[in-house]
């Protein structure tokens, strides 16, 4: 090769080494600027990758659940932990990330306190072993739309969860039902089932109801009934006397075969006898074998005649409503 050329050679290749650098300077300047916008409008909640959820600023994302093609739900925990709990919120988004409904929460420092109706699960709760896929929407209502199902838990000693029930429309979420007080975790104190023929599906709950005779273990199982009826679901606990009175017999059949049978199922037949309209069989039977716990309540420090008085007004409390409507006879 002559000299000349290999000088023209050595610029040529000189140039396009430069042309190169110079091209994945710019490459990567462009693609850092793309992250970094990326990036803040994540912090900032703005935007989101594709099947990405919305990032709320001081808070981490704990829990997602996918409703239907039309909305998800995520659950948010702040980022400031005292006293091993912190503030929450669950916010159900539409498909394009807008939030539809939110409502404030109180998160545990370590698990979750709020949680969806896993209607696949086993009491509201997915299980080890059972359906892969949870399912959080159902059709309780008998007319073509969906209703989801809200725990949540208030922290405490165990004690409370309240439940909402939220039906699913086209473009928003309409909430049909509150229900306050129930024991326990959600939803640990909470049936979702049909009652009689009807195709709509009741809420029966259970509120422990703790007296002067024993601690929260040995509370009364007070069963309220909630049924859907003009656009919301209320307590109509009067209508279902026949299941009521199916409880009745199944705890008095376990009162029956037990040796030993525990003072919070004693307290519970009575306040379910107060339920059924019926205070002075209540009474009566809480009275005829009250005897074989006193032992017990003094061992723990609580006083039989206390106990006698609370449980009385606690069946009378239960009976009042009743007593006018409900005649037809229990077990």
């Amino acid at each position: 090769m002559r000299k000349g050329e290999l000088v023209i050679s050595t610029i040529l290749a000189a140039l396009v080494i430069c042309l190169v650098l110079a091209l994945q300077r710019n490459w990567h300047a462009n693609g850092l600027k793309k992250v970094a916008s990326s990036a803040e409008q994540l912090v900032l909640g703005k935007s989101t990758p594709p099947g990405g959820y919305p990032d709320i600023p001081g808070y981490q994302m704990i829990h997602t659940y996918y409703l239907d093609r039309e909305y998800r739900a995520a659950l948010y925990r702040s980022n400031s932990v005292t006293l091993g709990f912190a503030p929450g919120h669950l916010v159900i988004y539409n498909h394009a990330n807008q939030p539809v409904y939110k409502v404030d929460t109180l998160e545990g420092a370590r698990e979750a306190w709020t949680a969806l109706y896993d209607f696949a699960g086993r009491h509201g709760l997915p299980v080890r072993g059972g359906s892969p896929r949870p399912i959080y929407t159902r059709d309780l209502t008998a007319d073509g739309k969906q209703e989801l199902v809200i725990g949540q838990y208030s922290g405490g000693d165990r004690c409370c969860t309240t439940v909402t029930v939220l039906e699913i429309e086209k473009t928003s979420l309409r909430t049909i039902g509150r229900i306050e007080g129930l024991g326990g975790w959600p939803f640990e104190d909470l049936e979702i089932r049909r009652i009689g023929r009807s195709p709509q599906w009741e809420l029966v709950v259970h509120r422990p109801q703790i007296t002067a005779c024993g601690s929260r273990e040995n509370a009364a199982d007070v069963i309220a009934v909630y049924a859907y009826s003009d656009g919301k679901y209320t307590d109509q606990t009067l209508r279902f006397s026949e299941y009521l009175q199916g409880v009745l017999r199944e705890n008095l059949a376990k009162w029956s075969r037990e040796k030993n049978p525990p003072l919070g199922l004693l307290q519970s037949l009575a306040a379910q006898y107060g339920v059924l309209g019926q205070p002075d069989r209540a009474k009566k039977f809480f009275a005829e074998n009250m005897a074989r716990f006193l032992p017990q309540m003094k061992e723990q420090g609580f006083d039989p005649i206390a106990c006698r008085e609370d449980l009385d007004s606690l069946v009378d409390r239960l009976a009042k409503p009743q007593s006018s409507t409900n005649s037809s006879p229990a077990p």
